[in-house]
């Protein structure tokens, strides 16, 4: 009875061979399992055929004899074949088709502005929309939300996004509406008003009469796989004032000034077109690139905005461009980010937006290498940057108000620090790269 039985359990391992397409025994290279009757020659052709496998076994076994002293080990050996079976069929299958992935670390930055106020319409809805599209397949690492003002639609979003991610939610503690959100490692955060917040028309009335304040919002964070700590910058800047948004940037590069070691990325509302003052000062102070100019090869004169006439939350009649994710390569890690995608996202439909304004989403890489500014690129930059400087000094010249002056004067010392070539404003902006 053994005699037949082991009969049979020879007659499965041939079968295994066959259905597995595995050489005979002593054949070909082994892969290290020790199972001679199992080996494989690496890039062997493959073709599984497990159902019928499986009924090979099935049917191989029931032939042995049953005896109470017996009958455990038999099943033994038979769990122990088809088990063995299926692990190195999926290991050869595994071996077939899997490529390794030599490119660099990589993680995404989603910018939304919620569109929170108390005036603004169906904001649990919305925002009920808007979590579950960021719940979706592919997520982004980062989320930086603008606008979420009141208690009611935090808790929504926590509520919603707490298994996915770690949340930042400042507003609990100050009126400045930003939450940031990430499936990374939140490593610390730190809040700043801005020091200048109106130009004391009448809704800057209302907004210092709630106590309502722009500010920004900074969280150092990191990524597995990616061997460096991030600053995320999350913000919103004045809606009407060029002269008050001037100064906020300058408030973000008094900032930055002290922290310097790591890459920066700043996303928000900038409330500022393509071709505004604001912008070019927002990337010539502060050594940034614009991540969607940068994945477009440049922004298209007509087709692109952020804040457009068609969405019927919005209160302008053309499009604007409002909203941005720019990022700053300036650090002591010897790495790089590149763009590699960026989209306009976020819209929901035509019908039915998500909010007033729409999504910014894009994909960075972290190249292993560092890169450098040439001579050229470096004077380009600098001759930007002092015609930029030209006009903001115009601007905050025009600015009566007292809290004006100190960044005027400011701005002054950082045209004089260019033109010389010398300074700590110049050290920092001749590190962009």
């Amino acid at each position: 009875m053994l005699r037949k039985c082991g009969a049979h359990v020879g007659s499965v391992v041939s079968e295994v061979r066959r259905e597995l397409q595995l050489p005979k025994r002593n054949e070909g290279a082994a892969l290290g399992s020790g199972v001679d009757f199992l080996d494989s020659p690496q890039g062997a052709p493959f073709n599984i055929k497990l159902p019928r496998l499986c009924t090979t076994l099935e049917t191989s076994f029931s032939e042995c004899p049953k005896f109470s002293a017996g009958e455990d080990f038999f099943m033994k050996i038979k769990a122990w074949l088809l088990g063995g079976a299926l692990l190195m069929s999926a290991q050869a299958f595994a071996e077939q088709y899997w490529v390794p992935d030599n490119r660099p670390p990589r993680f995404c930055l989603q910018n939304f502005n919620a569109y929170g106020p108390v005036y603004a319409k169906g904001i649990e809805e919305r925002t009920g929309r808007m979590t579950a599209l960021l719940q979706g397949i592919p997520k982004c690492d980062v989320v930086h939300l603008q606008e979420v003002w009141n208690d009611s639609q935090i808790n929504q979003i926590e509520n919603d996004l707490k298994r996915q991610y770690s949340i930042s939610a400042p507003n609990k503690e100050e009126r400045i509406g930003v939450m940031s959100l990430f499936m990374g490692d939140v490593k610390g955060t730190e809040t700043h008003a801005f020091a200048v917040n109106n130009e004391g028309g009448v809704l800057d009335s209302v907004r210092e009469a709630l106590n309502v304040r722009k500010a920004f919002h900074v969280v150092k964070s990191g990524f597995f796989g990616i061997d460096e700590d991030f600053y995320f910058i999350n913000t919103h800047l004045h809606p009407t004032s060029e002269a008050v948004r001037l100064t906020q940037v300058m408030d973000l590069l008094r900032w930055r000034m002290k922290h310097q070691d790591l890459k920066m990325l700043l996303s928000g509302d900038f409330n500022a077109n393509v071709d505004s003052v604001e912008r070019g000062f927002v990337m010539a102070t502060l050594a940034t690139r614009d991540a969607m100019e940068d994945a477009m090869g440049g922004y298209p004169k007509k087709g692109y905005c952020t804040y457009c006439a068609r969405n019927p939350l919005g209160w302008l009649f053309s499009d604007q461009v409002f909203d941005y994710i720019f990022y700053s390569n300036v650090g002591q890690s010897a790495t790089t980010l590149q763009v590699l995608d960026g989209q306009v996202n976020m819209q929901g439909t035509p019908r039915r937006p998500l909010s007033d304004h729409y999504g910014v989403r894009v994909e960075f890489s972290v190249d292993p290498k560092t890169s450098e500014t040439n001579a050229l690129g470096l004077e380009l930059r600098r001759s930007y940057a002092l015609d930029n400087f030209a006009k903001a000094e115009k601007i905050l010249a025009a600015a009566k108000e007292p809290e004006f002056k100190p960044y005027l004067e400011a701005l002054r010392k950082m045209t004089e620090q260019l033109q010389t070539k010398s300074g700590a404003f110049w050290n920092y902006f001749s590190s962009f790269r």
